[in-house]
């Protein structure tokens, strides 16, 4: 199966986290408008919240439904819309604001995306975006890709869209504004856009939702929330780290005690010794798994502080 790839240039001048406030850019992109049906995955298949607010972590996946859709905010001036019927992966996300830098890898099974990119183009960044059929390289701000698993389709209402074919690098495309390239798994065909298609383009470039002030405070208090929490999380599994230690340092003086003891008493008396030390280190040992499981819970937990509740 074909794969394709866009691949936007982006200069963003800041995150949509102001970095004078925020410690680190969020690594992700957040929900500022949901539709319908419209549902989170982590990456291990996890269902999550998926409201206003929501956080997309790298490796997470959006699904909609019908007549469903979600838009997701990457960075200021970087928007993209989930139309209906689709599912995207946010394989890679890296925004550093304070250097004007930003990549993103999406990965789109099928469906159809929007994206807006309002800011100012530069050679530092990049935007990709992966789906069964062709590679095309984005220079344009609005842009629309679709795949419905037999062709794909390329339309820009503003900029410029390089359209490579997948399997063979020789076989090149351009859509301009206004344009459009489609490909049927073989061949690349350039064409205008329809009416209908214009329309479409800019019914979701007047509609599509950046991040709001309101959200961007909420944001901010997860953030710091997140940080708190987690400083509080990793304090904690060194405490109990330390109690392992602990626990493994008075079971090794335990059976060293307990073999000086049995050399010295009869074959009852070891016995009961045997058993004794057998119980203890079955003790020990539920300790030790009780804590392997706290850990491990406590790990999940970091991932999942970013989410509101």
């Amino acid at each position: 199966m074909k794969r394709i790839t866009i691949v936007c240039i982006l200069a963003v001048s800041i995150g949509f986290i102001d970095c004078r406030k925020a410690k680190e850019d969020l690594q992700g992109g957040v929900i500022t408008f949901a539709k319908g049906s419209v549902k989170l995955f982590d990456k291990a298949g996890k269902e999550k919240p998926s409201t206003p607010d929501s956080f997309l972590m790298p490796e997470d996946r959006i699904e909609t439904g019908k007549d469903s859709y979600a838009d997701l905010q990457l960075t200021d001036g970087v928007v993209i819309r989930i139309k209906e019927n689709t599912s995207l992966i946010l394989k890679k996300i890296f925004v550093d604001s304070k250097n004007g830098e930003m990549f993103a890898d999406l990965n789109m099974n099928k469906g159809k995306i929007f994206s807006k990119v309002s800011t100012k183009l530069g050679k530092t960044s990049q935007f990709n975006v992966t789906t069964p059929t062709v590679v095309a390289s984005v220079r344009g701000t609005d842009f629309q890709v679709e795949d419905n698993g037999k062709s794909a389709h390329t339309l820009v209402s503003n900029g410029s869209v390089s359209v490579t074919d997948a399997d063979d690098p020789t076989k090149q495309a351009t859509a301009d504004a206004g344009e459009k390239v489609s490909s049927d798994g073989k061949d690349l065909t350039e064409g205008n856009l329809t009416d209908a298609e214009k329309a479409e383009l800019e019914n979701d470039s007047a509609t599509i939702q950046s991040v709001t002030e309101e959200q961007r405070a909420r944001i901010q208090e997860i953030l710091k929330d997140f940080q708190e929490n987690k400083a509080l999380i990793l304090q904690g599994m060194e405490d109990q780290k330390q109690r392992n230690r602990e626990l493994i340092e008075g079971a090794k003086e335990e059976n060293r005690k307990l073999l000086e003891d049995t050399k010295n008493a009869g074959k009852e008396e070891r016995e009961a010794i045997r058993k004794s030390g057998q119980e203890e280190k079955e003790k020990v040992k539920s300790s030790m798994d009780d804590a392997k499981k706290d850990l491990e819970n406590q790990r999940k937990s970091l991932k999942d502080q970013a989410l509101p509740k």
